[in-house]
C-alpha cells in the first residue's frame, strides 16, 4: 500500500510539474524588443505585454524607449510596465533595476506607505524622453513624481504648489556603461530619502531563484578586495566581513552579462547594507504588487509565479541606518544630486575597479596649444569637456595616466566642433571607425558639438590628437 501512495505521489507531481511548465509557457513575458543584438542606440517604440492589460492604455506608438547594443542581446529600458522605472535587461530576459527616489509617507501629513514611482501604476507623473542619440554615446532624461498609492504626493509647498519631482539622466555609451544622475527637488531635503536599491524584476513564471545565483551580491573596494555573499534558506546574509569601504556592487544573475554599480567610497562605516529576509519558495523577498500590477498596492507579498514579481538584494546609503552616507555630488536649498556608476559586465566585480578609478580619480586632461581649453573631467557623464576657441584647428591634448587615474573607455565632449567630419589618432596611430573610435554629433541652441568615445584602457599617458579639417 506504502508503495501504491508512493507511486501515487509521483505521477501527481510529474503532472504539476509538466502543468506548471505548459502554464508557464502561455504566461506573457516582459517585453524589451528583439533578443539580437541591434545597431547601439536609443529607440522609441511601443511595446506590448498583452491584450488584457495593453488595452486600457492611452498611448500612442512611441510610449516607450528601448537602449539596444550591437555586441550582444542585453538592453536598457523606460517601459509603461515598470512605471518607466529603467530596467537594465540580460540576455537571458532577467530584469534588474537601480530603484529610484523613495520618501516615507508618514513624512508628509497627506501621504502614506511607500512614495515612489512604483506607487504610479498609470503613469501620470512619470515620463521619458531621449536627449542625446548617436553613435557615441545616449542620454535619457526620466522625470517623475514620488507618489503614494492614492497618487498623493508628498511636501506640498504651501505658497508654491509643487511637490517633489525628480529629474534623472542616464548617460549610456556602447560598452553598456555609463553614469546615473539624479536630483530630487523638495522643499524637505532633510526628510528620509532613498536613491539607491538593487531590485531584480523576474519574468511570469519564474520564481527568483530562477533569476538570481545563491551567491547573489559581489562587493568590491578601491584597492581591489572584493568578497561574494551568499543567500540560504534563512534569506539574505549581513554584509558583516568582507572588503572594507565597498563602492562597487556587481549582482549575480543568470546570464552573460550582470548589472553593476558603484558610488564615491566612504571615509568610514558600510556604504552598501544587504536586504534581509526571504519571500515563500525562495531563498530571496519577492513580491508582485510591481510591476505590471494595477492594484493599489505598495507591499503584496508574491506567493505564485504566475505574474512579474520583484526581489530587492542590498542598498546603496540606505539612510536611516548605522550605514556611511552616500554623499551628494551637489545640493542646495530644496534639492540634491547624486551620481552612481551603472551598467552591465562579464567582469569580476575586482576587475570593475579601473573603471571605477576612471571615473573617481581621471587622468589630469593637458591640453597642446591654444587652439581649444580644457572645462576639466565631468563625472555626471563620464567625459572630458573641451571648448574649442578656433574651431577648425587642430587639437592635441596628453591624458597623464598612472596605476591610480587609469584611463578606461573615455569619452570627450568637444564644444563648438562644427560639422566637420572628424578623425583620431592616439600616441600617433591613426585610429579607424567602428566599434572601438566611435563620434557623434550634438546639436543645441549656441553651438555643434562633438561627442568621441574610444575603447581603450591603459594606465600609460595617452596622447590624442583630432587632425584639423582638410
Amino acid at each position: 500500500m506504502k508503495r501504491f501512495k508512493d507511486c501515487l505521489l509521483f505521477v501527481l507531481s510529474v503532472f504539476l510539474i509538466l502543468g506548471a511548465v505548459a502554464h508557464s509557457k502561455d504566461l506573457p513575458r516582459l517585453p524589451s524588443g528583439p533578443d539580437c543584438p541591434g545597431s547601439f542606440g536609443a529607440y522609441y517604440t511601443h511595446l506590448k505585454y498583452s491584450p488584457l492589460w495593453d488595452k486600457p492604455w492611452r498611448v500612442g506608438d512611441y510610449a516607450d524607449v528601448v537602449v539596444r547594443f550591437d555586441d550582444g542581446g542585453h538592453k536598457f529600458v523606460f517601459w509603461r510596465g515598470t512605471s518607466y522605472i529603467p530596467c537594465w535587461v540580460t540576455d537571458t530576459g532577467v530584469w534588474y533595476t537601480n530603484e529610484f527616489v523613495e520618501r516615507r509617507g508618514h513624512h508628509s501629513p497627506n501621504t502614506e506607505g511607500c512614495v515612489e514611482p512604483m506607487s504610479d501604476k498609470q503613469c501620470r507623473f512619470s515620463h521619458v524622453r531621449v536627449i542625446e542619440n548617436n553613435d557615441a554615446r545616449v542620454v535619457v532624461h526620466w522625470r517623475y513624481a514620488p507618489v503614494d498609492v492614492r497618487y498623493e504626493h508628498p511636501f506640498i509647498d504651501p505658497e508654491t504648489g509643487w511637490s517633489d519631482w525628480v529629474d534623472e539622466y542616464y548617460t549610456i555609451y556602447p560598452n553598456a556603461a555609463g553614469v546615473r544622475k539624479i536630483t530630487v527637488h523638495t522643499t524637505r531635503p532633510d526628510k528620509w530619502c532613498e536613491f539607491q536599491e538593487a531590485i531584480v524584476v523576474n519574468q511570469p513564471g519564474t520564481l527568483p531563484d530562477d533569476n538570481i545565483e545563491y551567491g547573489a551580491v559581489s562587493l568590491a573596494n578601491m584597492k581591489g578586495e572584493s568578497k561574494t555573499y551568499v543567500w540560504t534558506e534563512d534569506g539574505g546574509p549581513d554584509f558583516d566581513e568582507g572588503p572594507a569601504l565597498a563602492n562597487i556592487v556587481k549582482v549575480n544573475l543568470k546570464g552573460k552579462l550582470q548589472p553593476f554599480a558603484a558610488a564615491a567610497p566612504p571615509e568610514k562605516g558600510k556604504l552598501i547594507t544587504p536586504y534581509s529576509g526571504h519571500g515563500r519558495r525562495s531563498h530571496f523577498n519577492w513580491w508582485d504588487h510591481w510591476p505590471v500590477s494595477q492594484v493599489a498596492s505598495d507591499g503584496r507579498g508574491a506567493t505564485t509565479a504566475d505574474r512579474p514579481s520583484h526581489s530587492s538584494l542590498c542598498h546603496i546609503g540606505l539612510p536611516g541606518m548605522a550605514t556611511a552616507e552616500w554623499k551628494p555630488y551637489a545640493s542646495g536649498e530644496d534639492w540634491i544630486t547624486k551620481i552612481m556608476l551603472n551598467g552591465m559586465t562579464n567582469k569580476d566585480v575586482a576587475d570593475l575597479v579601473p573603471l571605477a578609478k576612471s571615473w573617481l580619480e581621471p587622468a589630469e586632461l593637458k591640453v597642446e596649444g591654444s587652439a581649444c581649453k580644457s572645462e576639466g573631467y565631468d563625472p555626471t557623464q563620464m567625459a572630458y569637456v573641451l571648448q574649442f576657441t578656433r574651431p577648425g584647428a587642430s587639437l592635441n591634448f596628453t591624458l597623464a595616466a598612472d596605476k591610480d587615474s587609469p584611463v578606461v573607455n573615455p569619452a570627450f565632449v568637444i564644444k563648438n566642433w562644427g560639422d566637420r567630419d572628424v578623425q583620431l589618432e592616439i600616441n600617433g596611430a591613426k585610429a579607424a571607425k567602428g566599434r572601438d573610435f566611435r563620434s557623434g554629433v550634438r546639436r543645441n541652441l549656441e553651438s555643434t558639438d562633438l561627442v568621441v568615445w574610444v575603447k581603450v584602457e591603459t594606465t600609460e599617458p595617452m596622447k590624442v590628437s583630432l587632425p584639423a579639417s582638410k
